[in-house]
């Protein structure tokens, strides 16, 4: 029998390599599905990145392909790979044609550039490229090995909150809070809001990035919502359970003035129950941390 080249145990890791790498992708494709099915990403909108681990780096990652800066460097991510939906990629076709519609990418070890070493060079990862790396550094900073999906899309019921009520973190958690009781329990650091800002932009990146070394979800005025999670699923719930809230909030104020929620001992209750611990001065009415 004629061994197989490499060291031992080589054949075995490189394949171990390319069954994580398709779990990645397989992930991506029913998250990318699932958000279409939805109708939160209309067209080309939405896009979603996951931070790669080191059993997902492949070794037949291309090299040579040519760095583009980034719009500001982000040292904190020197060296890291992310998997991203492509700019003008459409979620509905990403299954039928993943290599064109994503792309993985690679940044220099100062965090200044990127260049794409699996998918098509000719194309680039979304244009919400910054506020996506803003989120994964933020992350990081909570938790290295923590969260390193991050999805943005656009719920109808939720972009319809910034239209029709004033909104502030607080304001916007305790609405999302009190109007279903799985929202507490699924995010207790609340949901952060952010006034419009153009989309893509370095200052809606930052204002994001803040806002996300607190909490894993934030609200962005007449545009949509971005969650992170320790995978896409978990990013993917975040949203689905904010996104019931506003929903049922909506529908109950079309009737008439909302009279019933859940109050503050109530929620405390469920905290306690669930083992969570929410955001302290939003849960007494304050303004949050």
């Amino acid at each position: 029998m004629t061994a197989l080249p490499g060291k031992p145990g080589e054949f075995s890791s490189r394949l171990g390599m390319r069954r994580t790498m398709k779990n990645l992708q397989s992930a991506v494709i029913r998250t990318a599905h699932d958000l279409w099915l939805k109708g939160w990403a209309e067209r080309n909108a939405g896009n979603l990145s996951v931070r790669l681990r080191s059993g997902e780096i492949q070794e037949d990652f291309r090299r040579d392909g040519p760095w583009r800066p980034l719009e500001t460097a982000i040292p904190e991510l020197g060296g890291d790979h992310f998997l991203f939906t492509n700019t003008g990629s459409h979620m509905r076709l990403v299954e039928l044609d993943l290599l064109r519609n994503t792309s993985v990418i690679e940044l220099d070890e100062g965090g200044e550039c990127f260049r794409v070493v699996r998918g098509d060079a000719k194309r680039s990862p979304t244009s919400e490229l910054m506020p996506h790396l803003r989120v994964h550094t933020a992350r990081r900073r909570v938790a290295e090995n923590g969260d390193r999906a991050v999805i943005h899309t656009h719920p109808a019921n939720l972009i319809a909150l910034t239209y029709a009520l004033p909104l502030d973190t607080a304001s916007l958690t305790r609405l999302l809070w009190e109007m279903h009781t799985e929202c507490i329990v699924v995010f207790p650091g609340g949901c952060g809001f952010v006034e419009w800002r153009l989309p893509g932009s370095e200052d809606l990146a930052r204002t994001t990035e803040r806002i996300m070394e607190l909490r894993s979800l934030a609200l962005w005025q007449y545009h949509g919502i971005v969650a992170t999670g320790r995978n896409l699923d978990s990013a993917f719930g975040l949203i689905e359970t904010a996104e019931k809230a506003a929903e049922i909030y909506l529908k109950v104020a079309a009737l008439g003035p909302v009279e019933r929620r859940l109050d503050s001992e109530q929620l405390t209750a469920l905290a306690r129950r669930f083992g969570v611990e929410p955001d302290p001065e939003i849960l007494a009415g304050g303004e949050p941390r």
